[in-house]
């Protein structure tokens, strides 16, 4: 990358040497004195434009200018002309010299930040393929319009798709062309896990739809448990509700437990509870409503459900439900084992009066 410092000292120093203010210098360039003033301190460079008339002024090559006067003696470079087209706004030339091998793709890049976007885009539409590396792309993925970027890669992802690219380049490439590549690898893999770098950057609809391919056995489970964090959760809650209709698939849907709502995993509890698919409930307890935990307390009142199984969503019920439940409930059913299991949740004043009503029963 060229240095702006170095640049506009080294300006500053032609401007000495041929005794000229910045005013008079700005004068021959047709440019604010103010701007000369900012070059020399390395606030910022001349424009594409401006680089060949202070060569010509201080009677210098633009290569020796850009290198801020250090002469590298590297012929085969061709700086100096790709910046004289770039300032005839001739970006096919550039092409042609990158093309023939005459300049190289790192010499683009090095002057990339002083290059309008839409000049640079023009120049890499018209470049071959095979002239493009990894480094270049990501060096120049921040300058490139997204159109121009976007063909570059889904070009070279149709030869290989290359992670370390892909990874550092997402946030300045279209979710359209991310598409695309999360396309390919889905069509190579039920379990792409490198999609997880991309799913912060692809559209929310896309992830949506990754969904579908679960049934069709495009994509895993597993997989569907990693984007879970990047898909809508309407659309997770939907896919797990048609999921819960086979018991067998308890055991995939609660990973997904924390992505969603309460509503549906109140509606899942229910129907595992009818089940007796107690160790499913008892994994999803954290995460199960207020009012799902009193209707269970309700049915354990009425001998529907185990009053052993509710014991174990003690820690999650609140003090007032286990004393409903302990009032409601028929001594005979309560034991000294579960009474313990119990105790731990309820209020001092509740558990001497049930100690006291069983020693009474006893």
């Amino acid at each position: 990358m060229i240095d702006s410092r170095k640049i506009g000292a080294y300006i500053s120093k032609l401007r000495k040497e041929k005794d000229f203010t910045q005013v008079e210098l700005a004068d021959k360039l047709n440019i604010s004195h103010q701007a000369i003033s900012k070059w020399e301190r390395g606030e910022s460079l001349p424009d594409i434009t401006t680089i060949p008339v202070i060569a010509h002024v201080f009677d210098i090559s633009i290569d020796l200018l850009m290198n801020a006067g250090v002469d590298k003696m590297d012929h085969s470079k061709q700086l100096g002309k790709i910046v004289q087209h770039l300032s005839e706004d001739k970006p096919e030339e550039v092409a042609h010299l990158i093309n023939s091998g005459s300049a190289q793709v790192n010499e683009l890049v090095d002057i990339a930040p002083i290059i309008k976007s839409s000049q640079l885009s023009k120049v890499s539409e018209k470049m071959n393929t095979n002239v493009w590396d990894i480094d270049s792309i990501v060096h120049l993925a921040p300058f490139l319009q997204t159109e121009a970027l976007d063909e570059i890669v889904i070009e070279a992802a149709k030869k290989a798709i290359n992670w370390k690219m892909i990874q550092r380049i997402a946030p300045f490439v279209s979710a359209h062309a991310l598409n695309k590549i999360a396309d390919q690898l889905i069509n190579e893999s039920a379990e792409p896990m490198e999609l997880l770098h991309l799913a912060p950057f692809l559209e929310e609809e896309y992830m949506n739809d990754m969904l579908l391919k679960v049934s069709t056995g495009k994509l895993t489970w597993r997989f569907i448990t990693e984007i879970a964090p990047f898909v809508s959760d309407t659309a997770l809650n939907e896919l797990v509700l048609q999921e819960i209709k086979d018991p067998l698939n308890e055991e995939k849907i609660l990973p997904l437990a924390p992505f969603l709502e309460e509503e549906t995993i109140d509606q899942l509890t229910l129907i595992a509870g009818g089940r007796g698919s107690w160790p499913f409930i008892r994994k999803m307890a954290p995460f199960i409503g207020e009012e799902t935990l009193n209707t269970l307390v309700d049915k354990a009142v009425d001998d529907e459900i185990e009053l052993e199984e509710l014991t174990e969503l003690a820690p999650f019920l609140e003090e007032e439900a286990i004393e409903r439940l302990l009032a409601r409930i028929d001594p005979d059913r309560l034991s000294p084992g579960l009474l313990a299991k119990l105790a731990p949740f309820m209020g001092e004043s509740s558990l001497g009066t049930i100690v006291k009503q069983l020693l009474k029963t006893n």
